[in-house]
């Protein structure tokens, strides 16, 4: 027996694409965003209370990474837009960018983090960031090529 598989064109449809006036960009890719988003709040919010003793600007900093991560991953589900996949993108790089000057170059008050890259939440922390980053920019180059 030999299976053949035939690829179809998929035509646009009210169905099958989101309309024009809401600006959805309906990728499939906002779950598993959501979902890093998710693991990024969750990681980083049993953190604050000891980062407001110890550097109250970064405890300040995680509070604001876990909220706004919360709120980007509701906003991807229910709108999933560009400008979301443009602010997941911006907040998960910075996030991935302070990490790794925390543990090169060092943050002021937190030079005991030179070096520690095994931080038992860092890495599903790290994980998630670079993929809710990685993706949300892959997703804008999709839907800067769809709308030329």
């Amino acid at each position: 027996m030999v299976l053949t598989t035939v690829q179809h064109d998929v035509v646009p449809t009210s169905e099958n694409r989101a309309p024009a006036h809401t600006g959805a960009l309906r990728s499939g890719d906002r779950w598993l965003v959501a979902l890093c988003l998710a693991v990024t709040a969750a990681s980083h919010a049993p953190l604050i209370p000891e980062h407001l003793k110890e550097a109250p600007y970064i405890g300040v900093s995680f509070a604001v990474l876990a909220a706004a991560s919360v709120v980007l991953g509701l906003a991807l589900v229910l709108r999933d837009r560009v400008a979301v996949w443009g602010a997941v993108a911006l907040l998960e790089g910075l996030a991935v960018v302070a990490y790794v000057v925390s543990r090169t170059v060092g943050l002021p008050l937190l030079g005991d983090d030179i070096g520690s890259w095994a931080e038992p939440l860092s890495f599903p922390a790290l994980v998630s960031e670079v993929i809710a980053a990685g993706l949300a920019v892959t997703v804008l180059r999709r839907a800067r090529t769809a709308a030329r």
